[in-house]
């Protein structure tokens, strides 16, 4: 009797190939055909139901060999197939097709095994403990969540938890935009949310962030801290809103997506990068494998030797570094942090980066398909038909802590 393993879809394919095989072989030592070799063959899962399960063409592959009409090699295959409780009878179709009908009780069998292996059940080793990570959300910390962060938060764990149950060891990562000019535009409008609470009469940056969120988070800096920072020097101040503004935002991140369901493994943080040397390290190692020069004043890097459609400006002409290179120096430490494959999730915006950043990865010395980049494509919110309009600087927006409180009521 024919044994039915853990996964038995695979171990039916396995077992059916293995009698196909050995009825070949059987012909062969009773010469209902000639001597041939046994190609490497596929079963294929049926198109439909007519067809039965699983089938092969086999037998249009032995033509030649055989000097036999493909429906007689069939013929002979079925003949010389011994018995067995898999197959629960065989058809000959078209040109020589083999049809197999499978016998149900494997179905049965079937679900003994999931009831014993219960949450566990499809799980496989495939991955072989390859290290991987996911980087998905990765939201500008200048505001709570919104529903665009969910999709992405959805999507990114869900492969996270496809990935570890075949057996890859699999990191989830938020990585924190948090030295880029947003945040500090954030700390002003904090500023000035900050000195309107206390009665000043100061005008909201035009470029700031116009949510009642701000407005509560200087509320709790001003009932936690009073007027501590009101003769403070504006520069010191401002860094003082960030890095509080910053943590508060975070923490909220944080705990709403626990509520969502998802747990990050790691929270890396832009500054960080930019800190540890890194953009340093991936300048010199560009310009130390040929990969930059110079021209009207600014540095290039050659992305095109790398299929790019064009190469790209790393240093400017001012001697700011481009967006790139930070990007290329957080991705060289996921690298050195031992990741085999990295993932990152991202928005349609950002599809025409892609090239790029795959080409930068390659000139650091990693493989083509070592950095994976998904879009994430985002949706219209509906609300009574009409599409919800959201700007985080504008204040208008549904965030993820809404969609959960909205959900909990309706689920």
């Amino acid at each position: 009797m024919l044994q039915i393993k853990d996964n038995p879809l695979a171990s039916i394919r396995e077992d059916l190939k293995n009698l196909i095989i050995k009825s070949v072989n059987k012909a062969i030592d009773e010469k209902q055909i000639k001597e041939v070799d046994i190609p490497d063959f596929i079963i294929q899962k049926s198109d439909s139901k007519e067809h039965g399960d699983l089938s092969i063409s086999l037998p249009m592959m032995l033509s030649k060999q055989a000097k036999m009409a493909p429906r007689q090699i069939a013929e002979i295959i079925i003949r010389c197939i011994e018995k067995n409780d898999l197959i629960d009878h065989i058809e000959i179709a078209g040109p020589g097709f083999i049809n197999f009908f499978l016998n149900k009780s494997w179905l049965y069998d079937t679900l003994y095994i999931i009831k014993a292996k219960a949450d566990k059940y499809g799980e496989t080793n495939h991955g072989k403990d390859e290290k991987v990570q996911v980087e998905f959300v990765s939201a500008n910390p200048v505001g709570p969540l919104n529903v665009v962060s969910a999709r992405a938060a959805s999507v990114g764990d869900s492969i996270v938890n496809l990935l570890k149950a075949i057996g890859y060891n699999v990191e989830r990562e938020f990585y924190v935009n948090d030295a880029g000019v947003q945040v500090y535009t954030f700390a002003r409008s904090i500023n000035a949310r900050y000195f309107q609470l206390l009665g000043q009469d100061i005008e909201f940056p035009e470029d700031g962030y116009h949510g009642d969120y701000v407005k509560d988070l200087a509320q709790e800096i001003l009932d936690e801290y009073g007027n501590k920072f009101v003769n403070m020097p504006e520069t010191e101040r401002l860094e003082s809103f960030k890095t509080l503004g910053l943590k508060k935002i975070l923490d909220g991140q944080n705990q709403d997506l626990q509520e969502f369901g998802v747990e990050f493994d790691v929270w890396a943080s832009e500054k960080a990068v930019r800190d540890s040397g890194k953009i340093d390290e991936v300048l010199k190692a560009l310009d130390e494998k040929g990969y930059s020069y110079k021209q009207d004043g600014a540095v290039w890097f050659k992305s095109t030797d790398f299929g790019d459609d064009k190469d790209r400006v790393i240093i400017k002409s001012n001697g700011d570094v481009t967006y790139i290179v930070p990007d290329l120096g957080y991705h060289l430490d996921k690298a050195q942090r031992g990741f085999q494959k990295v993932i990152d999730l991202w928005g349609p915006d950002h599809h025409g980066y892609i090239a790029r950043m795959k080409a930068g990865m390659q000139a650091l010395g990693m493989p083509p398909d070592w950095l994976e980049i998904l879009i994430v494509q985002q949706v219209n919110l509906l609300r009574g038909g009409e599409t919800v309009r959201m700007s985080k600087r504008a204040g208008q927006f549904v965030s993820l802590k809404q969609l959960i409180d909205e959900l909990s009521e309706q689920v």
